[in-house]
């Protein structure tokens, strides 16, 4: 089959592997039909990680993210699984049977895929679940902890928008931050009604009235740099910043100390590390739950270009409008 691996650091090359026929136990077969390319995979590729970050695959096959037909499962695996389309992401779980995901057909454990519902489309989450587990697994951890609303700084992104749905879903208080007017008419189109522009007048005013009335103590941010800067100044005291990006560039936080009287806490934020992820059991129940919702708008990934696999190196060049990403397509 065709598959995309490593031809050197930093580089992929289009390849003829061994096609994936024998299922292992907890594993499924896949017939995959795109693969969505996050910023995620174009670190994978360029190998500048610690050891262990990414699961690996056989033949050495890059790509975390997908979606495609289960074809065959393998002992232990859920009979639901079986004829219906999943959207996938590689790194949930290890395994050393592991063949794929940029390519025709992969092998992969079946906890690390949710199940789509019949009536959409496949290549609308063909890079969607390692955002959503991300907004997932951060919603719950800041549950767990106790706060009762969350702040989303990076609010019309991937992980911005999964994060909004979940709290939407569950009735959970929660303020968005956006850069532009065109961000906030987009997310309100979702049905946000809490959206902040930064850089707007009186942003910070709004911003803390806001903030102490629904009790947004949770941060869940994206961007880090001058908006946490900003936000530290005004958030309630007892605030958790959770911080899983750093789109507002190498711009370091600054605060005074202060501060530190209010109990704010600065973490860092990996799906990785989440009792979600974690915890097998929790797994399966979170992927549950994803495949009851993910139907809803703030799920989808942008699509901006559709490659074929020969297509790869420009695939990879893609910038796309808006947040629009390309895609891979195993059928064009």
């Amino acid at each position: 089959m065709k598959a995309i691996t490593t031809k050197g650091e930093g580089k992929v090359i289009l390849s003829e592997v061994p096609q994936p026929h024998k299922v292992s136990a907890g594993y499924i077969i896949i017939e995959m039909t795109a693969m969505g390319i996050n910023a995620g995979d174009k670190f994978f590729i360029s190998g500048k990680f610690p050891p262990g970050m990414f699961t690996q695959s056989k033949h050495d096959i890059k790509g975390v993210s997908g979606v495609g037909k289960v074809i065959a499962l393998g002992e232990g695996v859920p009979e639901k699984y079986a004829g219906k389309f999943v959207t996938v992401y590689r790194s949930l779980t290890s395994g050393d049977e592991i063949v794929g995901t940029w390519s025709e057909y992969a092998h992969l454990p079946y906890l690390q895929c949710a199940i789509l519902p019949d009536d959409v489309d496949p290549d609308d989450y063909s890079g969607a679940l390692v955002n959503i587990i991300t907004a997932y697994g951060a919603y719950k951890q800041a549950v767990t902890e106790g706060h009762e609303g969350i702040v989303i700084t990076a609010g019309n992104s991937d992980t911005g928008r999964a994060m909004l749905g979940f709290c939407l879903n569950a009735g959970f208080p929660v303020i968005s931050i956006v850069r532009n007017e065109e961000s906030k008419k987009e997310l309100e189109a979702l049905g946000a009604s809490n959206v902040l522009i930064h850089g707007a007048d009186k942003f910070k005013e709004y911003f803390a009235v806001l903030s102490a009335d629904l009790k947004t103590t949770a941060v869940f941010d994206g961007v880090g740099g001058t908006l946490v800067s900003e936000l530290l100044e005004i958030v309630p005291a007892g605030t958790t910043f959770y911080a899983y990006g750093f789109l507002g560039g190498n711009t370091p936080v600054s605060f005074h100390t202060g501060l530190l009287i209010k109990g704010i806490t600065i973490k860092g934020f990996s799906n990785f590390k989440t009792e979600t992820v974690l915890d097998h059991l929790q797994l399966a129940e979170a992927l549950d739950e994803i495949s009851k919702v993910i139907h809803m708008p703030h799920f989808r990934f942008k699509i901006g270009t559709k490659f074929t696999l020969e297509q790869i190196d420009e695939a990879l060049a893609f910038t796309g409008l808006k947040g629009a990403k390309a895609m891979l397509k195993t059928d064009i």
